[in-house]
């Protein structure tokens, strides 16, 4: 597909269209806004001045300058407060919108930042999910044009760009964007992009029933399926150890740590040091004292070196599930099922990317 996640300065692409992400009144204030004018020279400040305000998800066009582009994009994305005030469809009308002009204009190529993933507060894990949705759903019919995701800053390490095309074929293999219920072949998880209640209540549905059934023939009352509908209720708005104990499979989560720290022959500590976890807070999981969250799952897939199949089971028993349409899942997901376990490279990567990173990292 003619769309590329890159590492590079968005102001030394060229593509036929730069974006720049800018407030109301195109002030070139700071971060890639500030970049971009120092690159095009003084003349942008004063064409900008002539397109009037700028309102969130609106993009206008100016010439480039001394940026060897045909043109600048100027849009704005929301500011984040909270998801409930549109902010996501705002956003995402930033990227299709340009995509859209671009177009329109004849061009062939366009790169965009990664936009309100700094200054306007988006959780950056939802900033690049949004962008990547917007910009696929823009090429879903027409790959007419050339789209590259611009991420840059003098922090990321080499080790993170050798990953890059990797990051690439993990997307185009596995990434569902939100909203179409699919079943991975390579994730092998059911989607909860629309609603995770919903699926995951599926999920847990079906291992409910191959746990309790005893016979094909045999058939549950209405009473039982009352009760497993509670407990999967109160499993999925409390995912605590208590409602996870009620499960009916041969281990819990706590003792699937256990035995597979055992078999691979471990010591605590290791394992322990590589989360950044305390000596109290690793004997509560072994005990089945806490819950861990999903990345801390992943965190330990990672520390033990698990299979995609056993982090699947690590994570089912700790009451999550891979969601191939979150651009954090599949990409660590991706990474464990081709065994990169380099915990650097890994974390230099989510850095890179914007991402959450797991427990324990440390980026120089």
């Amino acid at each position: 597909m003619p769309f590329s996640i890159i590492q590079q300065d968005l102001t030394t692409m060229r593509t036929d269209v730069i974006v720049n992400t800018t407030n109301e009144y195109y002030s070139g204030g700071g971060g890639v806004d500030q970049a971009i004018h120092k690159a095009a020279g003084p003349e942008l400040f004063e064409a900008c001045g002539y397109l009037g305000r700028l309102h969130q998800g609106q993009v206008k066009a100016t010439e480039a300058y001394k940026i060897p582009v045909k043109y600048i994009f100027h849009t704005r994305g929301p500011y984040w407060k909270g998801g409930s005030n549109r902010e996501s469809e705002l956003l995402a009308y930033c990227y299709r919108h340009s995509i859209a002009l671009a177009r329109e204009k004849g061009c062939k190529s366009i790169a965009f930042p990664l936009i309100s993933s700094q200054t306007n507060g988006f959780p950056k894990s939802t900033a690049l999910t949004v962008a990547v949705n917007a910009i696929l759903a823009s090429m879903r019919d027409r790959d007419d044009i050339a789209v590259y995701l611009v991420l840059y800053t003098d922090r990321i390490k080499q080790l993170s760009e050798s990953l890059f095309p990797e990051i690439q074929h993990i997307i185009e293999q596995d990434y569902r964007p939100g909203g179409e219920f699919f079943e991975s072949p390579a994730l092998g998880e059911i989607d909860d992009g629309g609603d995770s209640r919903i699926s995951r209540k599926l999920q847990l549905s079906i291992m409910f029933d191959d746990a309790s059934e005893t016979g094909p023939a045999q058939k549950k009352s209405k009473t039982a399926d009352d009760d497993i509908d509670h407990l999967i209720d109160a499993l999925l708005t409390h995912p605590t150890q208590k409602n996870l104990d009620k499960i009916p499979i041969d281990e819990s989560f706590a003792q699937l740590l256990a035995r597979i720290i055992t078999e691979r022959e471990l010591k605590h500590a290791q394992v322990r040091d590589e989360l950044g976890m305390s000596g109290v807070g690793f004997w509560k999981l072994l005990k089945g004292k806490s819950n861990p969250s999903k990345l801390t799952v992943f965190g330990l897939a990672v520390a033990l070196r698990l299979s995609i199949e056993e982090t699947n089971d690590m994570l089912l028993k700790a009451g999550y599930a891979i969601n191939p349409s979150s651009l954090q899942d599949v990409i660590i997901a991706g990474l464990i099922r081709k065994k990169m376990y380099d915990r650097y490279a890994m974390d230099s990567l989510l850095y890179a990317l914007d991402l959450q990173l797991l427990p324990g990292a440390i980026i120089d």
